[in-house]
């Protein structure tokens, strides 16, 4: 038995190095393509931009500014395969009102032994002062994708796969879908939409009427968000938050979750999770329904309101309230503690 173990761990050891030889082997600069330099510059129609497009599955940097010729136009530069660039010079289309450029890099069957390492991509849409534009979207198979200083009456963003980061987008709706793949947003002034499949998900400063994130599995944060009403729907993860004004509706399948400075309704429902809930002030009903996990809720001295608590199993801790006002604050437990405090 003992020389039948010594020989496996032999036999094994010996396989990793012939790997490690076989993977040094592929990484050896003859089988890395880096792909060649390019830089291009596409003029675009006077007037208003109907859209500017993104498809492809190479990592691209996007950033919108404002143009110094008087004229709206798009540059773009990076390394790609030559037949990728000649592709692109030829599916893109100039002097129109809108744009549409693909870096979808098709490899050969025969080509899987080489790594192809591009690296980033560049865009930058240069708008001309005055004109507007329509619509930023992408439609990414498998990348990474990084936007800033986008102003849109709509910006769509939408990738397979791949981490996506987002910073100054001004729109009246902005959407952002990524099946997998952290998705990352700073600073939107916009009614915002967020959909992960699976993958972290961040809301840093938002500003606008809606904020509706939804994710089926990983951490969920939103931080300095001041909108009429803010959805958060997560399967399985953590759901954050800090400074979150306006009504909100929290459905939590599996997690934590913990808000504070929440300032209107509040409808909280949890699977299996502790729930904690910090209010700056109680402008609306409060109801918290949680399967199993304890429940703690911080409430401003000035509450006058209805406390109605119950746990099927479990303490409760609360205030002495003398109530004279409306608001009720409701909160229903399976199993787990209630507190509440003033």
């Amino acid at each position: 038995m003992f020389k039948n173990k010594v020989r496996l761990l032999i036999i094994g050891a010996a396989l990793l190095v012939v790997g490690g030889i076989g993977f040094g082997l592929t990484f050896d600069n003859n089988n890395v393509d880096r792909g060649e330099s390019y830089n291009r510059e596409w003029q675009l129609a006077d007037g208003d931009i109907s859209q500017i497009k993104l498809m492809g599955d190479q990592d691209l940097r996007v950033n919108v500014t404002e143009s110094t010729t008087g004229k709206s136009y798009v540059t773009m530069s990076g390394h790609l395969s030559q037949e990728a660039i000649n592709r692109l010079d030829k599916s893109v289309k100039p002097n129109q009102d809108n744009l549409t450029i693909d870096v979808e890099n098709e490899q050969e069957w025969f080509e899987f032994l080489e790594f192809q390492i591009y690296g980033e991509q560049t865009v930058t849409v240069h708008v001309a002062k005055g004109a507007k534009l329509g619509e930023l979207a992408s439609d990414m198979s498998s990348s990474d994708l990084v936007v800033h200083n986008a102003t849109a009456k709509t910006i769509t963003l939408k990738n397979g796969s791949g981490e996506v980061e987002a910073s100054n987008l001004t729109a009246d709706t902005t959407t952002v879908t990524n099946s997998s793949g952290d998705i990352d947003l700073k600073n939107v002034t916009s009614n915002l939409e967020l959909k992960n499949g699976s993958g972290e998900s961040s809301v840093q400063g938002m500003t606008g009427d809606t904020l509706s994130a939804t994710s089926s599995s990983g951490d969920m944060e939103v931080n300095q968000v001041t909108a009429k009403t803010t959805m958060l729907k997560n399967g399985s993860g953590s759901i954050d938050g800090e400074q979150v004004s306006g009504a909100v509706t929290v459905d939590n399948n599996s997690g934590d979750i913990e808000l504070s400075g929440l300032d209107s309704a509040a409808n909280v429902t949890s699977g299996s999770g502790e729930v904690d809930l910090t209010f700056s002030d109680v402008t609306k009903n409060v109801t918290v329904d949680a399967s199993s996990g304890d429940v703690n809720i911080e409430i401003p001295a000035a509450f006058n309101g209805f406390l109605d608590l119950r746990s099927n199993s479990g303490d409760i801790k609360s205030p002495n309230i003398k109530t004279s006002g409306n608001k009720v604050i409701k909160v229903r437990t399976g199993s787990g503690n209630i507190k509440v405090e003033q």
